[in-house]
């Protein structure tokens, strides 16, 4: 927490620093969500810096005693909640726009994704992984993005960017346990749209 100390204090660097360390994870993130045009993701993902240049703004004013700065306990959750937030807001204006509904949207899923709960076998996600093969991890990428959004993104911000099931869970806007259980699902459904590509594998 100490880089963001500086940051706040009117450290630029710190911010470069900050940027750089979050900046590739946090549009992946983004990008998975909404799934949108180049554009789109890059525009939420600036907006999401922005915001926390306005911390700054918060904790000087603070500093002055015009008014209260609640200090950022997580960084990288607060930057990935942000992050979340702008994505879900923009989704829901244009489905807002075009008249989407849940039962017409959940028709552009592949429906062997949607499987009952189950965790994954261990030589897909162990650490001593030895079929995550090149071939494999592009069909494991592809398959990520087929995942229905409320899986998707808990997969995304847990398996990819290492977040805890507490910071998964404040980001989604959920309960550990619905975050675990959603993880869970995510898992099951990746492992049966590679089961039949895992088979030919030597």
């Amino acid at each position: 927490m100490v880089l963001l100390e500086q940051f706040l204090r009117g450290d630029d660097a710190a911010f470069a620093t900050i940027y750089d360390r979050f900046d590739k994870n946090v549009l992946t993130y983004i990008r998975t969500v909404v799934k949108d045009v180049p554009e789109v993701a890059d525009d939420l993902f600036q907006e999401t810096f922005v915001r926390l240049f306005r911390e700054r703004s918060r904790y000087a004013a603070a500093q002055n005693g015009d008014g209260e700065y609640k200090p950022i306990q997580n960084l990288r959750g607060w930057l990935f909640r942000v992050a979340h937030n702008l994505a879900i807001s923009h989704l829901r204006s244009v489905r807002q726009t075009v008249s989407i509904s849940d039962d017409e949207e959940s028709h552009r899923w592949d429906e062997r994704l949607m499987v009952p709960i189950e965790e994954s076998f261990a030589t897909l996600y162990g650490e001593t992984n030895e079929v995550m093969t090149e071939g494999l991890y592009d069909k494991l990428r592809t398959c990520v993005e087929m995942l229905p959004q409320s899986l998707r993104e808990v997969y995304v911000l847990r398996e990819i960017n290492g977040l805890e099931y507490e910071d998964v869970a404040a980001t989604v806007g959920c309960t550990q346990e619905a975050a675990r259980m959603r993880i869970s699902r995510a898992r099951r459904a990746l492992r049966k749209a590679l089961e039949s590509f895992l088979e030919k594998e030597p």
